[in-house]
């Protein structure tokens, strides 16, 4: 039983650090925009164009990881996931030429998306059911790949402002996190098992039947549509928020990474957070209230005044946004214990949520760095926040709709919480 325990920490460990480490490099631009721009003499554009290419392979991959997450342990899809994106991280440290970094962004979506996603998402699903609480499952494992981003972010952007140039401290960021995700590999696949005949989740229906049940069930079209509008005003300002902090506010180069590494520091308070609200206020309800302040920040943002006078009222709506991005990627999932969706057939839900969901992350960049090559920043970013807002009213429209379909599965969640706090 001890061992048992000691094997499922570890286990919670490896997805934690792992789901921070094996996305970090693709989405560095939040704390690394110019250095990335300089170390490949890329415009705003071209910058935008490689990671759509990285998004489009994900959006494309995903439904089908929901389908590998059903039918292979996690063993062996992490153990893949971790070793494949940490080779590709240390051939990306050599900055190739922009034809070859497209392939190997492409190549990112395939070992962060079709092998890792769903299977990263559904063991904690799992694992929330082991411990009573998916809402704290999701909202603890956030916050555990937050804290690893705060260690071992800090450390890389204390390390960066030490090298002569750009270039070379963006290397040893893009080679430190090569060398982590090959070590959390190894990791992997001894902490994790191949016990899949005792294992409930693994579905032996065939793929076709578990995507068409899946294809039918409007819950989960409006789970994806909460979770596209929900993730992409997060994703969005946080990716970009460094760029802002020096484009509109005056802030230097070098400080960049650290206005960057401020989702690590805050963003853990808003996923532990969302466990105890979503357990409380239930998950939908919590994702409503979280994603219309969301809307109020992103049009906060857009129109705080451009000048080094306002970068401290900027921060502090930054922090606000990042603590409240957090909540939301706590919860993201969540709904999906409110729909009542089988474990067995979570994989293929999630994948096909994620598809939904993280589509933005294809077809946004490429508008965003036109907009910014196009007008000036505080013009471009206005239009970007805007388009962020109509994001949010989106996913709080399929939230109404969401709770008033399952209003009796959320109302006995909510007595059994009642009864299970006041046993306690």
């Amino acid at each position: 039983m001890k061992r048992q325990r000691i094997r499922s920490v570890l286990q919670f460990i490896v997805l934690c650090s792992g789901g921070n480490a094996i996305y970090y490099v693709v989405y560095m631009r939040s704390s690394y925009y110019n250095a990335f721009l300089e170390a490949f003499t890329m415009t705003n554009e071209q910058f935008g164009v490689l990671f759509s290419c990285y998004a489009w392979v994900a959006t494309l991959t995903y439904f089908l990881g929901g389908i590998v997450a059903d039918k292979f342990s996690p063993r062996k899809l992490l153990t893949i996931s971790f070793l494949g994106t940490g080779l590709l991280n240390l051939w990306f440290g050599t900055f190739p030429p922009y034809n070859v970094a497209i392939v190997i962004y492409a190549l990112l979506g395939i070992t962060t998306t079709l092998t890792f996603w769903a299977a990263l998402i559904k063991a904690t699903r799992q694992f929330g059911r082991n411990v009573g609480s998916e809402s704290k499952a999701y909202g603890g494992r956030e916050a555990g790949a937050s804290f690893f981003e705060v260690l071992v972010g800090t450390f890389a952007a204390w390390m960066f402002t030490h090298f002569v140039s750009l270039s070379m401290g963006l290397r040893f960021v893009i080679f430190l996190y090569g060398g982590i995700l090959i070590f959390l590999a190894a990791a992997s696949w001894f902490v994790f098992t191949d016990d899949l005949e005792n294992d409930e989740s693994i579905n032996d229906e065939k793929p076709w039947k578990i995507i068409l049940q899946c294809l039918k069930n409007a819950d989960i079209w409006l789970i994806a549509i909460i979770a596209l509008g929900g993730y992409t005003i997060g994703s969005t300002i946080g990716s970009y928020g460094s760029s802002i902090a020096h484009l509109n506010f005056g802030v230097s180069v070098s400080s960049m990474a650290f206005i960057g590494m401020l989702t690590a520091y805050f963003k853990p308070v808003g996923a532990l957070a969302s466990g105890f609200f979503g357990d409380r206020l239930g998950a939908s309800k919590s994702m409503l209230w979280l994603v219309i302040l969301l809307i109020i920040c992103a049009l906060a943002i857009g129109y705080i005044p451009n000048s080094r006078a306002s970068l401290y009222l900027f921060i502090i709506v930054f922090i606000i946004e990042i603590i409240l991005t957090g909540a939301v990627r706590g919860q993201l999932y969540a709904p999906l214990n409110e729909a009542d969706i089988p474990m067995k057939f979570s994989g293929t839900a999630i994948g096909l949520i994620s598809t939904v969901a993280y589509a933005s992350d294809a077809f946004l960049p490429p508008v965003i760095g036109k907009l910014l090559d196009t007008y000036p920043s505080g013009m471009a970013y206005r239009y970007v926040m805007l388009m962020q807002a109509g994001f949010g009213i989106m996913a709080v429209a399929a939230l109404i709709i969401f709770m008033k379909r399952n209003r009796g599965r959320i109302r006995l969640l909510a007595e059994e919480e009642q009864k299970k706090r006041k046993n306690n």
